[in-house]
């Protein structure tokens, strides 16, 4: 039996999934801005076709689907303008991208637990460098420590939280 989604559900789903879906569209056009459009013309099309979403199947390869099709309209459009992949490449790298898309989310949520697995003071050098985006060189400076010692440690946190990762995936995987 079809489910169906009201406004509110289907605009949370649709939001869940906008960064998911400008990335593909990025991957199948290669432009930024034209993945931009793409999106945006996509996004129109999912609420005005929203009435024949199955709420009982994943929603992301559903809007992908959508997204898809207004990368081949793109291409048509546009196909004498510019250097653009042949349909039946978007088509492979389309169908590719949905199979991957759910491992890496599930990667990356795994490497999010590993993460907050590590000692407090591993946390915090993480976030300094990559989520603050302090360069080495300024990190050692400000911390007072050879910038070799900092190399070190962000190598050592590197190779736990890989090693976590890949031990979590392989235990579900025996699941």
């Amino acid at each position: 039996m079809t489910q169906r989604l009201n406004d509110a559900q289907f605009v949370e789903k649709l939001t869940a999934v906008q960064l998911r879906l400008r990335s593909y569209a990025i991957s199948l056009v290669r432009s930024p801005s034209d993945a931009d459009d793409i999106l945006q013309n996509a996004s129109l099309t999912l609420w005005n076709k929203r009435g024949d979403y199955d709420a009982t199947r994943e929603f992301f390869p559903w809007a992908c689907g959508i997204v898809l099709i207004e990368v081949h309209r793109h291409r048509r459009k546009y196909a004498t303008d510019k250097l653009m992949f042949s349909g039946p490449l978007i088509d492979t790298l389309a169908a590719e991208y949905v199979e991957q898309s759910d491992e890496l989310e599930n990667r990356v949520k795994t490497l999010q637990k590993c993460v907050a697995k590590l000692d407090e003071k591993d946390r915090v050098l993480l976030k300094e460098r990559y989520a603050s985006g302090f360069k080495p060189k300024e990190m050692s400076r400000r911390r007072g420590c050879p910038i070799t010692t900092l190399y070190s440690a962000l190598s050592r946190i590197r190779g736990l939280l890989q090693r976590c990762v890949e031990s979590t995936l392989a235990q579900e995987a025996h699941r």
